[in-house]
Parts: C-alpha cells; sequence; structure tokens
C-alpha cells in the first residue's frame, strides 16, 4: 500500500476531481517516507528507483507551485515496489 494522492475518484463512471491542500500533500508524503524507511537500511541495497521516489517525495514543495500539481505528479509517477 501506499500514500500517493489521487486528486479523482470515479464512482458509477462519473469522474470526479478535486483540489488537495498543501497540508494533505505533506502529511500523506511523510507517511510514504515513514513506509519506505526502511529501504535505505544500512544492510538493505538501495536501487536507483527507490533512491529516486524519495527524493521525489522529499523535494514535492519545493518542485511544484501548488498542492494540485504536486498530486497530480505524485499519482502520476511510476512507484517501486
Amino acid at each position: 500500500m501506499t500514500y500517493a494522492l489521487h486528486r479523482q475518484e470515479t464512482i458509477d463512471g462519473v469522474t470526479t476531481k478535486f483540489d488537495v491542500e498543501w497540508w494533505e500533500v505533506r502529511q500523506r508524503r511523510d507517511k510514504e517516507l515513514k513506509r519506505t524507511d526502511f529501504w535505505a537500511l544500512s544492510d538493505m541495497t538501495l536501487s536507483t528507483a527507490r533512491r529516486d521516489y524519495r527524493q521525489f517525495l522529499r523535494d514535492l514543495p519545493s518542485s511544484y507551485s501548488s498542492a494540485n500539481e504536486a498530486a497530480d505528479a505524485w499519482s502520476a509517477y511510476n512507484i517501486p515496489e
């Protein structure tokens, strides 16, 4: 399970997009960083894809001008297993 933030949902074939706030992005991002902390343990080899994903998460607030843009980028990101 990931904590990626999706700004849309589809119910009965109707897709609705909604706005998010920075606090929501940061809250979900912090949970996702905690969930993936074990990837970076000293006894594990951190793959480039995992390292890049964690860097992407840390950079979210500084890389996007709006919370909606950050959420859209995150939902489009290919999250490594």
